[in-house]
């Protein structure tokens, strides 16, 4: 299947820029077909507006301000301008350019020791958050006033770097975070980055869980944001739970030479059913070698065992989630698969390979950048409550009502944080998650 030229016309924040039949950055936006993506997207359900908090809200205010929301992952970077009624006039995305100290957090924390190095990473973030505010200065309009906020949600570690503090902390145990607060900066437009909420939790992921309602509402939802950082959260209203595991760059297609994380899962879920690897992940022969090619991919020994690893940490953080809440997967009502890589993958597939409980798959959507929809929601919030531009601080805001206000109790002791290496069972899980074969 072609990517049609109106699509990928549409795709203005890629601008064009493509890899095989996707674009270089993926942040969820469903214009382009994958290489493997089934035609109608059948049994992939996709989570629209309607499904998100928020929907209709206004970025009307006083101060003439014009929401510009980011996302700063490990991998991307993503941003969109907001009109006064919520929908997007612009969007721009690109590749992290600190990638050049590394593909994950860890790496880029050790690369942080080194002072010179740690400044270039906070510029180079600085420099990409600007060329997207310069695009979007060209759509506003400074003779009625106009003019932009950007509110940002990034992991604890993206966080540091781009608010200046050493991460060091952050990359060995106790793994305490003493920076959690975020902060506010300027680049030429004033810039503020939301609080996260523990070494291994950022507030990208708590932006996730305000876009999906799960601060709000009694449903119980399983947030999964598989990425470079596998982060999973657990729960509703009166009770959440939280971890992260290292996934490395499996789900990011960086073993299987530019393979997206979803067409690998499901060309392994496709080996399984031909019988061509076992539950072990060794490939039979004669391609136990040289790796089987299946149309213009070929799988090897090594991009498997690097998804094998990364799966297998995914699906024993969701077991020690559920262990510990004391719930079943028959008890969940909604997962949601969050990121540019969630966007395409199938439940089906992720059950085939052991990703995800076979109880969850017809609970699973795709919820796109969901860290993105919630800094949308969390910026609207700032605005709505006049807490950006005025003399009231956030100490003295009101405690009742609003996502804003949730947010904070959450910072106040709501959610707990579960360290997986610290957990008895996590060891024993892991294991058992390398086989590739479905779970209850």
């Amino acid at each position: 299947m072609k990517s049609s030229e109106a699509d990928l016309k549409n795709a203005k924040q890629y601008r064009g820029r493509t890899k095989g039949l996707r674009c270089q950055v993926c942040t969820g936006c469903g214009l382009c077909p994958g290489v493997v993506r089934e035609k109608g997207r059948e049994g992939i359900q996709v989570l629209t507006e309607d499904g998100l908090e928020g929907k209709g809200f206004t970025l009307k205010n006083e101060f003439g301000l014009r929401l510009i929301a980011a996302d700063v992952g490990t991998t991307t970077i993503a941003m969109e301008l907001l009109r006064e009624d919520g929908t997007v006039e612009d969007s721009f995305a690109c590749l992290n350019p600190q990638a050049k100290y590394g593909a994950d957090v860890l790496s880029r924390v050790q690369a942080a020791k080194d002072p010179a190095a740690r400044n270039e990473m906070q510029s180079m973030v600085k420099s990409a958050l600007t060329q997207g505010v310069e695009r979007f200065l060209k759509c506003l309009r400074p003779e009625k006033g106009e003019k932009p906020l950007v509110v940002i949600a990034a992991n604890t570690v993206m966080s540091y770097l781009l608010l200046g503090h050493d991460p060091e902390e952050l990359g060995q145990a106790p793994f305490t975070a003493t920076h959690l607060q975020g902060g506010e900066f300027e680049l030429t437009v004033p810039c503020v980055v939301l609080p996260g909420f523990s070494a291994v939790v950022g507030s990208d992921l708590f932006a996730g869980a305000f876009a999906c309602g799960m601060t709000e509402r009694p449903e119980i939802q399983l947030l999964v944001d598989l990425g470079t950082n596998g982060e999973i959260l657990l729960g509703n209203r009166d009770r959440i739970l939280a971890t992260a595991t290292a996934a490395g760059p499996a789900f990011e297609g960086g073993p299987a030479k530019g393979t997206f994380g979803a067409d690998l899962i499901k060309l392994v879920a496709r080996l399984l059913e031909e019988g061509l690897l076992d539950e072990t992940g060794l490939l039979a022969e004669p391609y136990f070698e040289g790796g089987v090619r299946i149309g213009n991919v070929t799988l090897t020994k090594e991009a498997i065992r690097s998804l094998q690893v990364a799966k297998a940490a995914i699906q024993a953080g969701i077991a020690v989630l559920m262990k510990a809440y004391g719930i079943t997967g028959e008890e969940i009502d909604r997962v949601i698969l969050g990121g540019g890589f969630g966007y395409f993958l199938n439940p089906a597939d992720a059950v085939r390979i052991g990703l995800l409980p076979a109880s969850l798959e017809k609970k699973a959507v795709s919820g796109g950048n969901t860290a993105l929809a919630g800094a949308k929601r969390l910026g609207a919030c700032l605005l709505a409550e006049g807490i950006y531009d005025s003399d009231e601080s956030a100490e003295d805001a009101p405690e009742e009502g609003g996502p804003l206000q949730a947010f904070r109790r959450i910072l106040k002791g709501r959610v707990e944080v579960l360290n997986l290496a610290q957990q008895e069972s996590f060891s024993e899980l892991y294991v058992a998650a390398m086989a590739f074969k479905p779970v209850p």
